[in-house]
Order: C-alpha cells, then structure tokens, then sequence
C-alpha cells in the first residue's frame, strides 16, 4: 500500500532538530519532532549531504535526509512486511540453498542487505526449520563507497543510482528485524573491502553477496570463499549479462582467477565448494 503523503519540513529551527509534519490522506496531520542525521551517522558518514560545499551536494543531502527521516518515521507502516530486494526467481534460490546447507557447520553472511528484508525473512525461515546457526550481515548502512561507486560509473553503471541505499542506518535496519521476527540476525557496519577479518564468521556454510558493485564483490568472493565450508554455497546478485550493475564483473574476475567454472542461473552468479566424500 503506497500512501500519497507530503512532508514538510520546519525552517525556522536549527537543523539537528526538525519539526516535521505528515499531511495524510483525508488532511489529517501528524506533527513529530525528529533530529536530522548528524556527521557521526551513516547517513552522511562520507561527508556528504548538508556538509558538502556545492549547492548540488546540499540539495542531494537534504533528499537523503528527509528519506531517512521518513523512513524511520514511517518503519511500523513500510515494512510491515518483509522489504525484500531480491527477485523472487533469486530469492526462490538463495532459500533453496539455505535449505540445503542446513546440516553444515558454518554461519550465514549476507553481504550487502539494505534494510533487512531478506535477511529477516530467511532468518525466520531457519528458525522455523529448526536450524540454530549465526546469520550475519555485512553492510556499510549509508550507500557506496564513493570511489568504488565511481570505478563502475565508467564501465556503465547508471549515475541516478549512486544514493539509492544512502538513506539507512544500523539502528534502522536492527529495528526492522526485531519488528520482523529476526532477532538473531547479526548486523556487521563496514566495506566488505576493509572490513576487519574477525568481524566476519570463521567458518560459513551459505553467503549472499548483493553488493552490486566489482570490486566489493570480488572481494567479498574471496573472503567468503576463503571460510567456506565443503558443501557450501556462494550467491552474487545482478549477475545477468549485459546488466548496469557490474557484480557480473567481480564474479567473472573471481573465478576466472580461482580457476572455476563461471555459474550464473537467473541472473545470480553461483560458487561453491563439494562436498567431502560420504557426507
């Protein structure tokens, strides 16, 4: 259900504290004071936003801003249910999966997961299957690293695309999952590229990679694959061919270079290691 609702934002007020108010349909109005993401937040972390000196930046942080603030004002609504990302051929896949690894050691990593929607629903479907295993999930929470961002920007990435995950926050995405019935996914803030080696599992069964972008792809690739138990399985998202994202370059790059045989079913690039022999 998409509700058709204006904002309005105060002027007159100093920005850490914003008057906002929802006019909804039928004119009601629902006034709520909220505080703008500060610097020390993932909104504008980069800084980006109403820190930035041009007047195009200013404009693009204050969008960024009034979604974040919309989306927190508006979580109970929006994602009521499970916001989920994926197509449901690829999510159809990655559930498929996890019902696979189920009887492998090893935790479950998502690597990029924007506002939890996938994670929460495979994580209860775990649950419901009775499967007790740590669910992790590794995201910056405030967009793409610019310069990894820009690097695809030349090879055909779509440059209206550069905020479209700007607007997000740990604390958001925490909210929605214990909302959602995930308590137990775990939320991991960094680049995947630099993220530290022991704020990722020792051992991992399944992995999801939906970073979008070559190079963080290719690097999660590499660090997953390097925990990767036998029988476990890789996904990378936007993998088709001829597609703006260029994940289906760090994909190719990686196993060219491991020297495996390329995978990609609808559209998501696959790795994985065999199985030990009698198990």
């Amino acid at each position: 259900m998409v509700l058709p609702i204006e904002v309005v934002v105060g002027r007159q007020t100093p920005p850490r504290m914003m008057p906002v108010v929802w006019r909804l349909p039928g004119g009601r109005r629902w006034r709520r004071r909220m505080a703008a993401p500060t610097r020390s937040s993932t909104v504008d972390a980069s800084g980006r936003g109403c820190r930035t000196r041009s007047r195009r930046g200013e404009i693009v942080g204050a969008s960024v801003r009034l979604k974040y603030m919309a989306k927190s004002a508006l979580r109970p609504l929006l994602f009521r249910h499970a916001p989920i990302g994926l197509q449901p051929e690829r999510l159809h896949m990655w559930l498929g999966v996890l019902k696979d690894t189920q009887d492998l050691t090893g935790s479950v990593v998502e690597v990029g997961c924007s506002v939890g929607g996938t994670a929460a629903f495979s994580g209860r479907m775990l649950k419901r299957l009775g499967v007790e295993k740590r669910y992790v999930c590794v995201d910056t929470f405030g967009g793409f690293v610019e310069g990894q961002f820009s690097d695809d920007l030349e090879r055909g990435t779509r440059k209206a695309t550069r905020t479209m995950f700007d607007a997000n926050s740990v604390s958001l995405v925490r909210r929605n999952l214990d909302a959602l019935g995930a308590p137990q996914v775990e939320l991991v803030q960094g680049d995947i590229v630099t993220v530290a080696e022991d704020a990722l599992p020792p051992a991992i069964c399944a992995g999801l990679v939906d970073v979008d972008l070559s190079e963080p792809v290719y690097v999660a690739l590499k660090r997953l694959y390097a925990r990767l138990q036998p029988g476990g399985v890789l996904l990378v998202d936007d993998c088709p061919e001829g597609y703006h994202w260029k994940a289906r370059e760090g994909y190719l790059q990686f196993v060219e270079e491991y020297g495996l045989p390329p995978v990609v079913e609808y559209g998501m690039g696959v790795v994985s290691r065999p199985r030990l022999a009698g198990s």
